[in-house]
C-alpha cells in the first residue's frame, strides 16, 4: 500500500513540530525540564508559544515526545546494525559498536538521564511514563536479548542479558555527566575506550 501524500498543511504542522522539537531538545539539555521554559522554546524555533499548544497539551507532552523520537531514531540504529549480522558474535560486535558510538551523543545521554530524573522526582506520573518507556522494549527482554547476545551462563557471576542491557546504558550517561562535571580527569583517556571497557564487562560470553 503507497503511503498517502501530506498535504500542504500537513506538511507545515510537522515541519512545526520538528522545529519545536528542536528547540525544545536545546532548551531541555540545557537547563534541565524544570527551569526549561515553554516560550524560550517557541522564540528558538521562531514560533509563538501559541504554536506549541497547538502541537501539545504541556512541557511535560513536550519533553515527553522528544524522549520518544530520540529513543525510536536510536532503537531504528540499532537494529540496522544488527540487521547486518546473523550471528551471536556477529550481534555482540553490532551492538558494541553502536554502544561505543553513543558515549559522544551527549544529546542523548543528558536527555535519558533527565528522563529518569523526571520520573523519580514526580511520582505521581511515573506509571505514565513508565509505560512509555516500556513501550521501546521487546517484550520479553530476557529472552530477546538472550536470542539475540547469546546466554549469560548461570554461575553467581552471571548477569541477565535484561540487566545487562539496562545497567549498561545507564553507566554510559553518567560516565557522559562525569566527563562533563571533571572534564580534566578524562582528558588522556578517550570516553570510546571507557564505553567499550564497560561493554566488555558486562557482556563477555560464558566460557
Amino acid at each position: 500500500m503507497i503511503a498517502k501524500k501530506p498535504n500542504r498543511h500537513e506538511q507545515k504542522t510537522r515541519e512545526t513540530r520538528e522545529q519545536l522539537l528542536l528547540a525544545a531538545e536545546t532548551v531541555f539539555v540545557r537547563d534541565g525540564y524544570e527551569k526549561a521554559d515553554l516560550l524560550e522554546i517557541a522564540k528558538l524555533a521562531g514560533r509563538t508559544k501559541g504554536a506549541i499548544y497547538a502541537q501539545f497539551k504541556s512541557k511535560e507532552e513536550v519533553f515527553l515526545a522528544l524522549v520518544e523520537k530520540h529513543a525510536l531514531q536510536r532503537r531504528a540504529l540499532m537494529r540496522e546494525r544488527l540487521a547486518e549480522s546473523s550471528t551471536v558474535e556477529g550481534n555482540l560486535a553490532a551492538l558494541r559498536a553502536y554502544y561505543v558510538g553513543l558515549a559522544e551523543d551527549d544529546v542523548f545521554g543528558m536527555l535519558m538521564l533527565e528522563f529518569r530524573l523526571y520520573t523519580i522526582r514526580h511520582p505521581d506520573v511515573r506509571e505514565r511514563l513508565a509505560e512509555l518507556y516500556r513501550s521501546l522494549l521487546p517484550e520479553n527482554e530476557e529472552a530477546a536479548y538472550t536470542a539475540m547476545l547469546g546466554s549469560a551462563g548461570s554461575g553467581e557471576d552471571a548477569i541477565p542479558r535484561a540487566t545487562a542491557v539496562h545497567t549498561a546504558f545507564m553507566m554510559q550517561f553518567a560516565l557522559q555527566v562525569q566527563m562533563k562535571f571533571e572534564p580534566e580527569v578524562f582528558q588522556s583517556t578517550s570516553p570510546k575506550v571507557i564505553a567499550g571497557r564497560i561493554f566488555d564487562s558486562l557482556f563477555e560470553l560464558p566460557k
